[in-house]
């Protein structure tokens, strides 16, 4: 929690459900609209949006169209974190709902032929959606330790905004036959119900979580006050930081893949496949996007969601692997193949923006979620609007596509390209997980290790490495161990080990003038001070043990057999010592 943040009042149980339930319920009415964008181009052309044009001009219109809407909905996400952050949640989302009513009205009212305001119209609903859903994610504050399954529920509602225009197209191609202006009329009134609930029922501050209790994970337990984290530095200095690059990265790459599919994946269908079939495909396909919330929904019940999402590191492998998966069936020209995508495609996106806000809101705290989201949004939608460039060269052809090239064979080139960008996102969580996999070996083996301050994080940063594990066990191991009343076997071999992994470094840097094994244990046995901590890497030393203690300890007992280390005795550890000294390994 950031300086100046305090936690909130409590909030009886009653309350925050039916807080969460109306924040669920303005997330699914128009978040995501603008990305339903298949269901909705039928409709728009049933009604004759840009009739006049020839059908190359209509074709091109429409694809602005649609990159408006898709794009504004990252691009707005930068000025409209400045504005969470200094309003809060009830002015930004009356101003969503009021961007919805705004939007729907030029959409049914407006020139079907200007560009300009069908155009605008779109982009209206695309700005809405963030700013509709942005305030109701710190509701999932009120959720405690769940709160991971409560912003996986608002993303899963995120999901299912999409289908509102399914739900259009499935009333303007059905017998009532509801025409387009009808249809955003009526959505029009879903702006004045956001604007009026926002009014009455959302707060001018964020939700806070509570402090964590004395000797929680974080804290020293020793009186120590814990290290400095993103959440109490400068704004500059959160954006300059590794987490910042790590979770920009991760959206740049998944925004644009994301968009760049829900815009083309009629014509990708209309190049692989027969009319019929690409038009089979292509319906359906509007109607499992919104029901793509189903699997998501059963990950968040069964605990699944939430336990991926509260470690960083794997969340953010399993939304890279799950994003290769989509992008490669998409090379195999195959109906159950693409039926499959269509299944992990929107539980994929779904992913993807709750590792996002999850990673975000834990690193960077709410202070600053806004921004730090919006000028990370704000990157990805930039590069989307390249977006419209790289589509118009695929259909068409043109540099860096040869000539004699098929459409079919552009778009799998394109499709195969952007499957695997993602593995470039794997290296550093592959490498924190193996990391933290490794330490956990070592504690299991060995007892509990604290490490240097460079340590403790994992390779990526804000993922503790066995915090909890070493805070439980921390202190059944300091009594005895500190005491000197109990060495364990295992214990005194792995001082050992360390020992000469030491040693050894410190002869390879020359520390030691090259003396050998013979010096270094003739030196130890007659002056317990070159067994101090030096010769013990710190990342290895028992959990609150100072640096010189184990050494230290090591060498009174060669030195005076009488110092009582406990039934293990020194004789054995001298034994010990000796043998690895002469042989170069241990027993």
């Amino acid at each position: 929690m950031g300086a100046g943040e305090m936690p909130s009042p409590p909030v009886t149980p009653a309350r925050r459900t039916a807080l969460f339930t109306l924040a669920s319920l303005h997330v699914i009415l128009c978040s995501g609209t603008a990305y339903g964008w298949t269901a909705i181009r039928p409709v728009l052309l049933n009604a004759g949006v840009f009739a006049a044009s020839t059908e190359v001009d209509q074709a091109r219109k429409l694809n602005l169209m649609s990159t408006m809407g898709i794009a504004a909905n990252a691009l707005c996400k930068l000025p409209l974190g400045m504005i969470l952050d200094k309003c809060g949640p009830r002015a930004t989302s009356i101003l969503g709902g009021l961007m919805v009513t705004g939007g729907s009205l030029l959409l049914a009212l407006g020139d079907r032929d200007s560009l300009y305001q069908m155009a605008s119209g779109y982009f209206l609903l695309g700005v809405a959606g963030p700013f509709v859903q942005m305030p109701c994610f710190q509701f999932s504050e009120l959720y405690g330790a769940a709160k991971g399954s409560a912003m996986s529920q608002l993303v899963t509602c995120f999901e299912l905004s999409t289908g509102v225009f399914e739900v259009m197209h499935m009333l303007n191609v059905s017998s009532w036959n509801v025409s387009l202006p009808s249809m955003f009329i009526a959505f029009s009134a879903v702006g004045g119900f956001i604007t009026v609930t926002a009014v009455f029922f959302w707060p001018d501050a964020p939700h806070k979580p509570p402090p964590p209790p004395a000797g929680a994970v974080g804290s020293s337990g020793a009186g120590q006050p814990p290290p400095p984290s993103l959440t109490q530095v400068s704004l500059m200095k959160q954006i300059c930081s590794g987490p910042f690059a790590i979770a920009t990265s991760f959206m740049v790459v998944h925004i644009f893949r994301q968009g760049l599919i829900l815009a083309t994946i009629g014509p990708q269908m209309e190049a692989f496949f027969p009319e019929k079939q690409a038009s089979f495909l292509s319906d359906a396909f509007s109607i499992v996007l919104p029901l793509g919330f189903l699997p998501m929904a059963v990950l968040t019940a069964a605990g699944a969601a939430g336990y991926i999402l509260s470690r960083p590191n794997l969340a953010f492998v399993f939304v890279n692997l799950l994003s290769m998966t989509y992008g490669l069936m998409l090379l195999v020209p195959n109906v159950y193949v693409y039926f499959a995508m269509f299944v992990i495609f929107p539980l994929a996106r779904q992913f993807v923006f709750s590792t996002f806000f999850s990673y975000t809101a834990g690193m960077f705290g709410y202070a600053s979620f806004g921004r730090i989201s919006g000028v990370a949004s704000t990157i990805a939608g930039l590069v989307q609007l390249t977006m419209s460039e790289v589509v118009t060269r695929t259909e068409k052809g043109g540099a860096p596509f040869p000539a004699t090239m098929s459409a079919a064979q552009r778009w799998q080139i394109v499709d195969l390209v952007l499957a695997l960008i993602p593995a470039l996102l794997l290296v550093q969580p592959i490498i924190a997980l193996a990391a933290q996999r490794r330490a956990e070996r070592d504690e299991a083996s060995g007892g509990n290790y604290e490490t240097d301050g460079d340590d403790m994080e994992s390779g990526m940063p804000g993922e503790r490495i066995g915090s909890s594990r070493r805070e439980s066990r921390g202190a059944t191991l300091n009594a005895p161990l500190l005491m000197g009343l109990d060495i364990a076997r295992e214990s005194s071999h792995i001082s050992i080990v360390d020992l000469g992994n030491s040693v050894s470094s410190q002869v390879n840097k020359g520390s030691l003038c090259g003396a050998d094994k013979w010096d270094i244990y003739a030196s130890s046995h007659a002056s317990p001070a070159l067994l101090s901590g030096s010769y013990l890497p710190s990342a290895r030393r028992p959990l609150g043990t100072p640096t010189s203690y184990t050494g230290s300890m090591l060498g009174r007992s060669l030195a005076n057999p009488s110092s009582g280390l406990g039934s293990q005795g020194t004789d054995e550890i001298g034994c010990r010592v000796l043998y690895f000294m002469v042989f170069g390994f241990e027993f």
